[in-house]
């Protein structure tokens, strides 16, 4: 139950709240996925889906738990020592992502922002890694792993990764199309993902 309250939590107060908030300052929009058939929407459709997934999985674990049966449970790797893990990871993602949003401040977005001009966020979590908030997201995913080791949680994480990966890099491609010469020394002096 408690991991259900708490993803709900992490949904609203790290993807939800934070859109409202920069809609509210801005007047922007921050998710930026649409409907044309581009390689990022796409990405898009896929992260929604891994998502909801994610959050299904959650929900029937918490309130019909004689149903985990059907996800093909993982058990050689159910025991508390890696439960605590889980609920350890997932908990220090919500910092990670948590803080790497309040450093973005009004430039949250979720997708590529074709429309507004594009300024770089290089202090606080983006001084260690370019990418704190993917980052986050793919230990949530390791965690949930972790919390309930099943066949579906862990095309869940892999699922979660590849897309990622994919996402990460197109949004490079844009940011070295946009920025150019101050996105290329950033990429030098951070790295991808940590340290």
């Amino acid at each position: 139950m408690y991991l259900f309250i708490f993803y709900c939590i992490f949904l609203v107060a790290l993807f939800i709240v934070p859109s409202y908030l920069t809609y509210k300052r801005t007047g922007i929009k921050p998710f930026k996925f649409s409907t044309e058939e581009t390689a990022i929407n796409y990405v898009g459709k896929a992260y929604k889906i891994i998502s909801a997934t994610a959050f299904v999985t959650i929900l029937i674990n918490a309130y019909f738990p004689k149903m985990m049966l059907y996800f093909v449970p993982i058990e050689y790797l159910q025991n508390d020592i890696l439960t605590w893990i889980g609920f350890g990871l997932v908990h220090l993602a919500f910092l990670i992502i948590f803080i790497a949003q309040r450093n973005m401040a009004n430039e949250w977005r979720i997708g590529i922002d074709n429309e507004n001009k594009v300024n770089l966020i290089t202090k606080g979590m983006f001084g260690i890694s370019r990418n704190p908030i993917f980052l986050g997201v793919i230990i949530v995913f390791l965690g949930l792993f972790f919390i309930i080791p099943n066949l579906i949680t862990a095309i869940i994480l892999v699922a979660g990764v590849i897309v990622i990966q994919v996402q990460v890099r197109l949004e490079e491609e844009f940011l070295l199309n946009q920025l150019g010469n101050e996105y290329k020394e950033y990429m030098t002096k951070v790295k991808r993902w940590i340290l």
